[in-house]
């Protein structure tokens, strides 16, 4: 509403100038003048500036430090008021000023040093108004004499490359360095470290690096500046072992009892990965295992056995593998003569001749056959219904449990009949 009213005033002091504008020049520049008024005055109230008082402090940069003279590279904080337009404040950091207090001609000693601060951005139309330190100073600021030593370039490298790689060689750019600050920091420092991280690396590579004054203990020694601030180091990084995936091969040792055999072989995990030289690796096919006693066995074995590694060679996991055998009974085939039994035969018959035996071919584990006796064994006819005469009968034959009479000689007889 302020602006809406601002521009009726004007415009209603502008209306009765207008006619006579082209009849007077200085009318014209009134005009212009007015109108740049106007813009300002609503460009002011669209965006008003206001003088803040920052909540934070901005870190006094010390410069034209004498050259026999140490400082911190922060000696304190100065607090400003800004005007700038309300918009801008609160988007305002410690980035966008610049606080310095100038050392030119002082020595060693205790000094109140006077402030100057300079806004980096004109950012919101931003102007520093005032410095809240008192007198605009940093009172009691401490100015140390400038001691400097020579101290060994120690590289530390953290971590370690992957399994199959190894650090082989660094390199630095210097064996010294140069540390400057007050005595009692300086003495402190014993080594600058150039810290590297090869943790996971499988090249050799380059890299600049900070260096940092250590004590004694490996402990960083703050206020202290060291030179080279920065230097080259070198790390080589070798591949001592390659790797391949590999079967397991089990080895198995004697053999099972008599009448068994080894029906298969298997391992868990069946391909392992070996890391080895780059020779062995391109050779080998295969990984043994530690040998397995199967001598005497007659039932499947199952046992956790070693690999058989050869030396410089290494697998990735464990190195023990799961070997399972799987025994049987060893099968054969063996005749037997069986006399043949009558079943059903009527009363009043009889059998004119002697019946022949059957010769019967047993088949199954070695170790039941070598147990059977022909007596074990059931072969017989059925006359059950037949009257006197000659007859074609089938032989049945019956085995003894587990084994299976796979052939039968003859398959059928000839028997003669006739009354008692």
């Amino acid at each position: 509403m302020l602006i809406w009213e601002a521009a009726v005033v004007i415009g209603a002091l502008l209306r009765p100038a207008a006619k006579s504008v082209r009849e007077n020049s200085g009318l014209a520049v009134l005009s212009v003048v007015l109108a740049f008024g106007l813009w300002i005055f609503v460009t002011d109230a669209e965006n008003p500036e206001q003088t803040h008082r920052l909540d934070f402090g901005i870190p006094v940069r010390p410069v034209n430090v004498p050259r026999d003279v140490w400082v911190p590279k922060e000696i304190g904080e100065a607090r400003v008021e800004v005007r700038v337009e309300d918009k801008a404040f609160e988007s305002l950091t410690k980035q966008d000023f610049e606080a310095t207090t100038d050392l030119t001609g002082l020595a060693v000693g205790v000094f109140d040093v006077k402030i100057d601060v300079k806004a980096l951005t004109d950012r919101g139309n931003l102007r520093v108004v005032d410095i809240l330190n008192v007198d605009d100073q940093l009172k009691g600021v401490q100015l140390y004499q400038l001691i400097s030593k020579s101290v060994p370039i120690e590289l530390e490298t953290r971590g370690k490359p992957p399994q199959g790689f190894e650090l082989s060689q660094t390199r630095i750019a210097a064996e010294t360095a140069v540390v400057a600050g007050r005595q009692e920091q300086v003495t402190k420092v014993t080594k600058a470290v150039p810290s590297v991280d090869v943790d996971s690396r499988t090249e050799s590579f380059n890299t600049a690096v900070r260096l940092e004054p250590r004590d004694q203990s490996g402990l960083l020694v703050e206020d202290v500046e060291v030179s080279p601030a920065v230097i080259d180091v070198g790390i080589s990084i070798e591949q001592t072992s390659f790797s391949r995936a590999l079967a397991v091969s089990p080895q198995l040792k004697g053999t099972p009892k008599e009448g068994y055999n080894v029906l298969g072989v298997s391992v868990e995990p069946a391909v392992v990965t070996v890391f080895g030289s780059q020779a062995f690796v391109e050779q080998a096919v295969a990984i043994l295992t530690q040998p397995v006693d199967i001598d005497g066995a007659t039932s499947d074995i199952s046992r956790s056995v070693s690999l058989n590694l050869p030396t410089g060679t290494s697998v990735k996991g464990g190195v023990n593998v799961t070997v399972k055998v799987k025994i049987i009974a060893a099968t054969g085939q063996q005749a037997f003569a069986v006399p043949i039994t009558v079943n059903g035969l009527a009363d009043n018959l009889k059998i004119a001749s002697s019946l022949p035996p059957v010769q019967v071919f047993l088949f199954g584990p070695l170790t039941d056959l070598l147990k059977v006796n022909p007596s074990d064994i059931k072969a017989t006819i059925d006359l059950d219904g037949q009257d006197a005469g000659t007859h074609k009968v089938s032989v049945k034959v019956t085995a003894p449990n587990g084994l299976e009479a796979r052939s039968i000689s003859p398959q059928e007889i000839d028997v003669s009949l006739e009354r008692k």
